[in-house]
């Protein structure tokens, strides 16, 4: 026993020394960047000088890697243009580069090509003239969602327009400046920056990344400074978030209760990206600041889509992606210059599409509703001359279609437009009145001839097919769209 004691004694000195080591060495790492580092330079991953023209990206699962997003007929999609805003936009599609194929070229033959050209001739589907674009010198960052775990979507509220999630974030943002300080004396792994220490403030890109929430609660939030990282002689920064968020959600009810609806995750990358040097900050350089998925992104979301309680929710999860959305800032004021300009930002968005689970209206109002309509219909075939019964049959079946408005009125929020339930609903409002005044139109001739009898009679025929023929066929049109 006194063995194993010594044993574990031995153990835990030896976990506190490699802690303490690692601590002086972070200690030692900040002071050197104090000392020699040049913080009056805001600090890019890259400089560049070329076309500054990017392409969406895409992950491929089989292979498990990045590559660029291509369409049907593999050329490039653009996902943002640096120079030339107004003639490329994201979602154009480049067919050639200097009269060459980008088709027929690989990944990384189509960005040596764009890194080597001084002058872009570009030719871009469905666009009559071609663009030109000259290379220029501006500055990069590419902060990388490294990794995306979402573990639950714990609500999806509706009629509030609100998505509840839990999940756990990390992001990496190369620092090729600090790296010189770095060579022979940090070791893979994870040290504490120390702003403390610093005499001049140490600008982090990576923090002023955010996830665009409705409500954040500091209480269920773990939100983790910016830390160092040294692997493969590169230094980076690194920032976990994790816990529960909320956003806000765009619904879209017209299909309601056999909806498709996609909730959007978005995370800002919190910089300007922009070519004029006047409009940006630090003043005097063009730059652009990308928010990137990762492998590790693509994968989480595909375990999400594989193991997810969503059903519980009454959700189906038929896809997720994650996508890129340049966001325009139209006549963004700017305190510091006392003037307004479009203020564009790159941002991505974690997409899942979803789909209802419509049984339950299928089964507690849908089909409820068309028995009841059965009920009211079948007044029809009471003779026309009792006229007591047919009322009486045709108003209790009305008040019991009224009250099924309640069942589903808490599902989703006011709107001003009819979703296809409310339009089967005041359909079905209209069939269940036609026999009422039906019966009300007929009380008048009852009991006068047998020639008017009869021809009452007829019509009442006609009316209870024909009806009936076009009930079903307006309830299909309103539906037929669903899949």
């Amino acid at each position: 026993m006194k063995f194993f004691k010594y044993l574990f004694t031995i153990f835990l000195s030896f976990i506190m020394f490699l802690n303490i080591s690692k601590a002086d060495v972070g200690s030692d790492f900040n002071n050197l960047i104090n000392e020699k580092h040049d913080f009056t330079e805001y600090p890019y991953s890259e400089s560049r000088n070329d076309v500054g023209i990017f392409y969406e990206f895409a992950f491929d699962f089989n292979n498990k890697i990045i590559k660029i997003k291509r369409d049907k007929n593999n050329f490039p999609i653009v996902r943002f243009s640096l120079f030339e805003k107004q003639n490329i936009i994201p979602g154009d599609v480049i067919v050639s580069f200097n009269k060459i194929n980008l088709s027929l070229l690989s990944d990384n033959e189509i960005i040596d090509l764009h890194r080597k050209s001084s002058v872009a001739d570009l030719n871009i589907l469905n666009k009559e003239d071609n663009v030109k674009v000259i290379s220029r010198a501006y500055k990069l960052n590419n902060i990388k969602l490294v990794n995306f775990d979402l573990k639950y979507i714990n609500t999806i509220d509706t009629t509030k327009g609100v998505m509840d999630i839990s999940f756990d974030a990390l992001f990496l943002n190369e620092r090729p400046e600090l790296s010189k300080y770095a060579e022979g004396l940090l070791g893979d792994a994870i040290y504490y920056i120390d702003h403390e220490i610093f005499d001049e403030p140490l600008y982090l890109p990576i923090e002023a990344v955010t996830f665009s929430e409705y409500l954040k609660n500091v209480d269920i939030r773990v939100e983790s400074a910016a830390e160092f990282s040294f692997d493969k002689n590169s230094l980076r920064t690194v920032m976990r978030d994790s816990g529960i968020a909320q956003f806000r959600q765009k619904f879209d009810f017209k299909q309601f209760p056999f909806d498709k609806q996609k909730l959007k995750i978005k995370i800002n990358s919190g910089a300007h990206s922009t070519s004029y040097p006047d409009l940006n900050w630090p003043r005097g350089i063009s730059s652009v600041t990308f928010v990137t998925p990762d492998i590790g992104a693509f994968i989480g979301l595909s375990n999400y889509k594989n193991e997810n309680l969503l059903s519980e929710l009454g959700w189906t999860l038929l896809s997720t992606n994650i996508v890129s959305e340049e966001v325009i800032d139209k006549n963004y004021f700017d305190p510091y210059l006392n003037k307004s300009y479009d203020y564009h930002e790159n941002t991505i968005d974690i997409v899942l599409e979803i789909k209802r689970n419509s049984a339950h209206y299928l089964f507690k109002i849908i089909i409820p509703v068309f028995l009841i309509l059965c009920v009211a219909w079948s007044v029809l075939w009471i003779p026309t001359y009792k006229l007591d019964a047919r009322l009486t049959t045709s108003i209790v079946a009305l008040l019991s279609l009224i009250a099924y408005n309640f069942v589903f009125e808490g599902d989703i929020p006011k709107l001003d437009y009819l979703t296809d339930l409310d339009k089967y609903i005041l359909l079905s409002y209209i069939f269940c009145c036609i026999p009422t005044f039906i019966s009300i139109g007929f009380s008048r001739f009852i009991q006068k001839t047998a020639k008017m009898q009869r021809r009452v009679t007829k019509v009442n025929a006609h009316i209870r097919k024909w009806g009936g023929v076009i009930y079903l066929l307006i309830t299909f049109q309103i539906f037929y769209s669903v899949n």
